[in-house]
């Protein structure tokens, strides 16, 4: 089901002039929907780059774009942090290793 939101929002964005693609034009295919104040969007953060993942970062206050993107992925809290065709809402560290894990197998 998520593969079908994700060509979606990659046509709406193309439309838009801005793109879910730009993650993988970055050399990254993680995307995280977040907000400054959000303390598990910090979390995340330090996640990431514990781990030296580069990530995409959408601000859902202040892109109106981000937050259509997030809304169609059926956002309603933050983070909504997409790994590959992986959607993970809230900050989930487990999921976030599996789902990073299974990108650089795919590699």
């Amino acid at each position: 089901m998520l593969k079908p939101i994700l060509h979606v929002l990659l046509a709406t964005a193309a439309a838009a002039g801005a793109s879910l693609a730009h993650a993988a034009d970055a050399k990254t295919d993680v995307v995280m929907y977040a907000t400054r104040t959000c303390g598990y969007c910090a979390k995340a953060r330090e996640h990431f780059r514990a781990r030296g993942v580069r990530w995409d970062e959408r601000d859902v206050e202040t892109s109106a774009q981000a937050a259509r993107e997030w809304k169609a992925l059926g956002g309603v809290g933050t983070p909504v942090i997409v790994i590959g065709d992986e959607r993970i809402v809230g900050f989930q560290p487990q999921r976030i290793d599996a789902a990073l894990a299974k990108r650089e197998t795919a590699r």
